[in-house]
């Protein structure tokens, strides 16, 4: 993506930034098997179809499958925090860091969503700012 003027750049290979600056997160799909991937591939990686996956922007909403609560991190990072694994309800699959939530109330199948955030107010070198994503239970505010 080409750096423009006050929009924010994407903080991870999944994450796709418009002019207007709103961001998605990126998919590709088999048009074969249907199979979900956050890469771009070659080929199908599930049914070996040779037409690469083709993009697509995929679902903001999802089911937490599995998460390690972090106790330890980086100086600057406050723990303890959710990693978590999100199945979107389109079939990808994601990393990224849970918030919002009891960690009692923790469980497999848990609805949840993505917020787009400002990355932790990381910039790149000239003061351009990232936008990362986190999620949160379905529902919650941010």
């Amino acid at each position: 993506m080409a750096k423009t003027a006050n929009v924010p750049l994407p903080a991870t290979g999944v994450i796709r930034v418009a002019e207007n600056g709103a961001a998605h997160v990126e998919g590709f799909r088999c048009a074969a098997c249907n199979a979900a991937f956050t890469e771009p591939t070659l080929a199908c990686r599930a049914c070996g179809e040779p037409v690469p996956p083709a993009p697509f922007r995929a679902a903001e909403t999802g089911k937490l499958w599995t998460w390690s609560i972090v106790r330890r991190s980086y100086p600057g990072i406050d723990v303890p925090f959710v990693s978590a694994i999100v199945d979107l309800d389109d079939g990808l699959t994601v990393k990224g860091t849970l918030r919002d939530v009891d960690h009692d109330a923790l469980a497999q199948g848990l609805a949840v969503r993505l917020v787009y955030d400002d990355a932790g107010g990381a910039t790149d070198k000239d003061g351009t700012p990232y936008i990362g994503f986190h999620f949160v239970p379905a529902g919650g505010e941010q």
